[in-house]
């Protein structure tokens, strides 16, 4: 028992670096600075880690820890009120989607990454829900007006499905990278 919260933390703390990866793909990608393509740079790289965890750790609660991580990250880092709900929320239902299958199908745990993936999307979806709240954050950060201006996307149609699609994209690439890397690991035990 003992020995599965290391191994649960030790994997939190791999996806988090995943995670500030996928912030700096992301700004790669995108120089505006807004974080939209984060999510699934993070789901990208991200999901070797969250593959191999499931096939370590087949029970419920390791996937909520790590949301949790997530989530405490997001609110400990003053991204504004309810960024951290994401990561709460999805790790929960990822878990939940993962215990259905017995953390052993393989569809079921792709689509509990592809649920997982969105868990750090909370200060995007805080920009699009509470516009006036998220600028305000920011400005109490220190950011400038002229940054605000430069980062803020507006939530169009356009815009907002192709944040969705990213992320999908991100987490079945990294979910299919993952299953193989998991089955190497696997065979190589």
């Amino acid at each position: 028992m003992k020995k599965s919260i290391l191994t649960t933390l030790l994997f939190a703390v791999l996806y988090f670096l995943c995670m500030g990866v996928g912030v700096l793909l992301g700004n790669l990608f995108d120089q505006t600075g807004n974080m939209f393509y984060a999510p699934a740079f993070t789901a990208l790289v991200g999901g070797s880690v969250y593959m191999i965890l499931v096939a370590k750790i087949p029970r419920f609660g390791a996937i909520t820890t790590i949301g949790l991580v997530m989530a405490f990250f997001f609110l400990g880092s003053k991204h504004g009120a309810g960024a951290f709900l994401p990561g709460i929320i999805c790790g929960l239902l990822a878990d939940g989607v993962a215990h259905l299958g017995k953390y052993k199908d393989q569809t079921k745990n792709f689509l509990s990454f592809v649920i997982f993936a969105f868990s750090t999307s909370g200060p995007i979806l805080l920009m699009w829900i509470t516009p006036k709240a998220y600028m305000a954050t920011l400005l109490a950060r220190g950011k400038s007006q002229e940054y605000i201006d430069r980062i803020m996307v507006a939530p169009n149609p356009g815009t907002v499905l192709l944040f969705i699609t990213s992320i999908v994209i991100g987490a079945l690439v990294g979910a299919l990278i993952g299953q193989a890397l998991s089955k190497k690991l696997a065979q190589k035990i």
